[in-house]
């Protein structure tokens, strides 16, 4: 298996002068305290996540620190740093280069996810595309929170919820239910769909021409079929049908630019909703505070003005699309006047021939009304051939998307049996070596009957069934997962104040079901349950309420790290 550890953790704040580094342990870390609480235990853990770009829930007075992280780790045995602060990243390489980021999502996420191998794709909100997630989505199942994680799994950390359904894809990855094939494969079904789209956009605008050429037909008040359009284009003279075909040619431009037209102006419609909804959102973001709890899930959001500004910028951008299409609608009209003098110049041409020709099947119409007939049956013609063509297109592409789903579910079948087989021989195992008999298994077949896990038996026995899930999932990821696995951070097993004989079952556990070579990091109070742990690793105390960082270490580390976060992307 591909193994990450965690090193040193170094905390600078130049706002307090204070600053701490703490060295771990590749085997077993805990982080304790002996009489106090609120000692930053949980703060040392979470600071270690958040150098990745997660958003663990940090209380008032330590976001007033305005920290500066640094973590040094390894992957696969080469070492790495990573540093931040605010939202500014430097990724040191095991070549000693650095590369410099400033937000979470895009290149970032590219570049964490892919050294931690981790191939998993989730869709874009209201599009049909993939993009790799942001490193929380890795790290989810490799850190049990202490205040939502116990209740509820998979919600260590905040702003989660810019994916929908994301669990449905990062559980069955994160086990080895699925792999890159499955999303190889769903990249190439969002093709497919993009593809469908576009070709619907195009049937409509034939619909519309079609629709043009229908009304201009049928002021002509002649009513010409299939045959009849044959043998008139026949009998029409040369020089006649050298102009019709001139006319042709310009109706069929300006059905083309009208049809057009009507769709840009439709676009423009949701465009300008779209930036009344913006600006809407945008001033409503402005009245409240910079932290806005979920009133569905009790998640607390950033509302800081760093992403109030990404409001702005869909404001902007729609008003930037706005501003194109109107653009393209002044050059469309222009167009269409030029056009249309074009085809009013010509008409004149063939009224000055409608006395030297005449049609002895519509001797009560004019020249000018039969070639009217003439260009508009023509030119409907060529629409709805080219209509046709599209419609065979979409149909196609339906069919393939289909079968683009049908292999990629048919291509995990196998894998998901084998893992749901596993996880039924693990849990059931482990809730029994927990001594948590009030769980009904029955009901848990797989990883993802994750919510029900929370719900069986009481509070401390609830604590023990979450705990056999979250191991039952990390020896999943180290025996199928095709990623990096990561330490496991617990905060803190000893929920709801576990009776002796069961706290004693956890630490057990732990040493006894973790996979070899993993490294583990617990918080907690010091306890002699706990020995067993620390013969075999590291134990760090902190005493002192509410200072996890010193003044006495500031100095030495300031002087060691500052120069590293002003430094300019020089490349990976």
């Amino acid at each position: 298996m591909k193994e990450m550890y965690f090193n040193r953790l170094t905390i600078l704040s130049k706002t307090a002068k204070k600053a701490a580094q703490f060295d771990f342990s590749k085997s077993y870390n805990l982080i304790l305290s002996k009489q106090k609480n609120s000692v930053g235990k949980s703060s040392l853990v979470k600071n270690i996540f958040w150098c990745f770009g997660c958003e663990p829930q940090f209380d008032d007075s330590w976001k007033s620190l305005d920290c500066r992280v640094i973590l040094d780790f390894d992957v696969k045995g080469k070492p790495y740093q990573i540093a931040r602060h605010g939202n500014r990243f430097i990724l040191k390489s095991p070549e000693g280069k650095h590369k410099v980021f400033t937000a979470t999502g895009g290149d970032f996420s590219v570049e964490i996810m892919a050294l931690f191998e981790f191939d998993a794709l989730l869709a874009v909100r209201d599009k049909d595309e993939v993009v790799t997630p942001p490193p929380a989505y890795y790290f989810l199942p490799f850190y049990i929170d202490q205040k939502q994680s116990w209740a509820n799994a998979w919600s260590s950390f905040n702003n989660l919820a810019q994916f929908s359904s994301w669990k449905k894809t990062i559980i069955p990855y994160h086990t080895g239910m699925i792999g890159k094939d499955y999303f190889d494969k769903t990249k190439e079904i969002c093709s497919k769909k993009v593809e469908m789209a576009e070709t619907t956009k195009e049937i409509d605008r034939f619909d519309t021409a079609i629709s043009v050429v229908s009304e201009f037909s049928a002021n002509s008040g002649i009513v010409i079929d299939e045959v009849e359009l044959d043998e008139i284009e026949e009998e029409i003279s040369i020089d006649i049908m050298d102009l019709h075909f001139q006319q042709e040619i310009l109706f069929e431009e300006l059905a083309n630019l009208r049809a057009e037209k009507a769709h840009i102006e439709s676009q423009i419609v949701i465009a300008r909703q779209s930036f009344e909804g913006a600006v809407a959102d945008y001033e409503f973001a402005e009245c409240l505070d910079e932290d806005i709890e979920c009133p569905t899930c009790g998640v607390v959001h950033d509302n800081s003005i760093v992403n109030r500004f990404s409001l702005f910028q869909d404001r902007n951008q729609a008003k930037e699309i706005i501003e194109r299409f109107q653009s393209d609608l002044v050059r469309l009209e222009n167009d269409i006047l030029t056009k249309d003098s074009a085809f009013k110049s010509l008409r004149e041409k063939i009224n000055q021939l409608d006395e030297k020709y005449s049609s002895d099947q519509y001797s009560n119409q004019s020249l000018t009304s039969v070639l009217d007939a003439i260009s508009s049956k023509s030119v409907r013609k060529k629409v709805e051939a080219n209509r046709s063509l599209k419609i065979e297109s979409l149909h196609n592409l339906h069919k393939e998307e289909k079968l683009l789903v049908k292999e990629r579910t048919a291509g995990s079948k196998n894998s998901r049996e084998l893992v749901k087989k596993a996880f039924q021989e693990y849990f059931p195992r482990y809730l029994s070596k927990l001594k948590t008999f009030g769980v009904n298994t029955n009901s848990i077949k797989s990883p993802e009957n994750h919510t029900k896990v929370a719900e069986s038996g009481g509070a401390a026995e609830s604590t023990r069934a979450m705990l056999a899930y979250y191991i039952s999932v990390y020896n999943l990821i180290y025996k199928y997962g095709n990623h990096v696995l990561s330490p496991l951070v617990i905060d803190t097993p000893n929920q709801h104040e576990q009776a002796e004989k069961h706290y004693e079952s956890i630490v057990s556990f732990l040493i006894d079901e973790l996979p070899e070579h993993s490294q583990l990091f617990v918080c907690g109070m010091d306890s002699n349950k706990l020995e067993r742990l620390k013969a075999k690793g590291k134990a760090i105390y902190l005493e002192v309420e509410h200072s996890l960082l010193k003044s006495d270490e500031f100095e030495k580390i300031d002087f060691e790290y500052s120069g590293l976060f002003e430094l300019e992307d020089s490349g990976v």
